[in-house]
């Protein structure tokens, strides 16, 4: 999908990709930054989780996670319970049995899989909510958008 193809009233579901891309001296495409500054953007607190995780796991000895982990602080202060959308019980079986059924065949190793399973519930999440998902992991995205149903989707390269 164009940016320019997501219409006006599209309420627009982030996931970890947006974040992280955002935050980088490239930054994300103009598109993309055109979307986010006129659309209604919700969370997800799996992606939350994610950045959370990131911010714990870095190594405090390397010479750069001070200002990861300041630049990874100010997105989760930002997030904090601002519109946030998460996934019904019905949402987390049908997230699990796509991204199940996708490692299975694709043969995923056990990293890739749990990878998977997270963005496998950020499309359902995109689904029942009936939000655009805005993504830049192009190939997981792809899977589902073959595998998981219509959904609206937004993929980018940076």
């Amino acid at each position: 999908m164009d940016p320019s193809a997501v219409p006006d009233e599209a309420i627009l579901l982030l996931d970890t990709t947006v974040y992280i891309d955002g935050s980088k001296r490239v930054g994300l495409p103009p598109g993309i930054n055109a979307l986010l500054v006129n659309h209604i953007v919700c969370h997800s607190p799996l992606s939350v989780g994610e950045l959370a995780f990131g911010f714990e796991r870095l190594d405090p000895a390397h010479p750069e996670t001070a200002g990861n982990r300041a630049a990874i602080g100010v997105l989760l202060q930002r997030l904090s319970g601002e519109q946030m959308v998460d996934l019904t019980p019905a949402g987390w079986t049908k997230a699990g049995t796509l991204a199940g059924a996708l490692a299975r065949i694709q043969g995923f190793a056990l990293d890739r899989r749990r990878a998977l399973f997270v963005d496998a519930a950020l499309f359902v999440t995109a689904q029942e909510a009936g939000l655009t998902l805005v993504s830049g992991n192009i190939s997981d995205m792809d899977l589902l958008l073959q595998v998981g149903g219509s959904a609206s989707v937004l993929l980018y390269a940076t």
